[in-house]
Order: structure tokens, then C-alpha cells, then sequence
């Protein structure tokens, strides 16, 4: 039983992180409606905008790079956590990009900014995923499969 619940456990945890990070960036490119729409951006714009309120601390160059640098690691780390691949690199990472957020958060808008976001859900779902020793349903479970059937040919 504390198998199966493992396993369903870190399904859904990888699933919701990984839909979690994907979901924002389909929206910060326009693809889940035009800003005023009832997104939080609809457009680059919109959230690079957006981004210069939470890294006030930064000029606007390394902002928008950050912005830029982020949205490709959302990308990156919501793929390979819906598919389940590097689950425990892509988890620690994941956790690492969040934690950065919150931090960013608290620096340019106070404690509350990341309370109102969950900011901290994803940095503990992160971490304790990467904890995890097996990820049934996944690529690296797949992996794993065929490399011990290779050493036995």
C-alpha cells in the first residue's frame, strides 16, 4: 500500500509542477488570450513588465535576460517533469528556480509577495520529489527497465 501511495504521490506531484510551470509560460506567450482577456499577461510584454516589478533590484537588461532565462527553464522543467525524465535534476533545479522567485519576490514587494503565489508549494513539492528513489511512469523508470535487461543480454 505505501508503494502504491508513493507512486501515485509522485505522479501527481510531478504532473502538477510540471503543468504548473508550463501553464504561465503558455500564457506570457499569448497562447491562453490577449492581455485584458482575464490571463495574468497574454503577452511578453505584459510580462516582462511584470518581471520588473518582482527584480526591481536589477537593471532592466538583466531583467528582461532573466525573464527570458527563466521562461526556458519553466519550459525545460515542466517537460521533463510531465514526461519523467532527470526527475531528481529537473526537481532540485525546479526548487532552486522557485526558491529565486520568492526571494526576488520578498526583495522588491515584501514577505507577503510569494504567500499570495505558490511560490513555496513549488519549492517543497520540488524538493521532497527529489527525494523520491523510484518514479513509476516515467522515462527514467523506462530507463532504468531497459538498462538492467541489457546487462542481463
Amino acid at each position: 500500500m505505501r508503494d502504491k501511495l508513493k507512486n501515485i504521490s509522485q505522479l501527481i506531484t510531478r504532473l502538477a509542477l510540471g503543468v504548473g510551470f508550463l501553464y504561465p509560460v503558455a500564457d506570457r506567450l499569448g497562447f491562453l488570450g490577449a492581455p485584458g482577456s482575464g490571463v495574468n499577461w497574454g503577452d511578453w510584454k505584459h510580462f516582462t513588465d511584470y518581471s520588473h516589478t518582482v527584480m526591481a533590484f536589477l537593471p532592466r537588461a538583466l531583467c528582461d535576460l532573466s525573464a527570458l532565462i527563466a521562461t526556458i527553464l519553466e519550459i525545460i522543467f515542466g517537460m521533463s517533469l510531465l514526461l519523467g525524465f532527470k526527475i531528481r535534476v529537473t526537481a532540485i533545479g525546479s526548487a532552486i528556480l522557485t526558491l529565486l522567485f520568492a526571494v526576488s519576490m520578498i526583495i522588491s514587494n515584501g514577505v507577503l509577495a510569494p504567500v499570495k503565489y505558490p511560490v513555496f508549494v513549488f519549492v517543497g513539492a520540488s524538493l521532497l520529489l527529489a527525494q523520491m528513489d523510484y518514479f513509476k511512469w516515467s522515462i527514467d523508470s523506462l530507463l532504468i527497465s531497459h538498462n538492467k535487461t541489457s546487462k542481463h543480454l
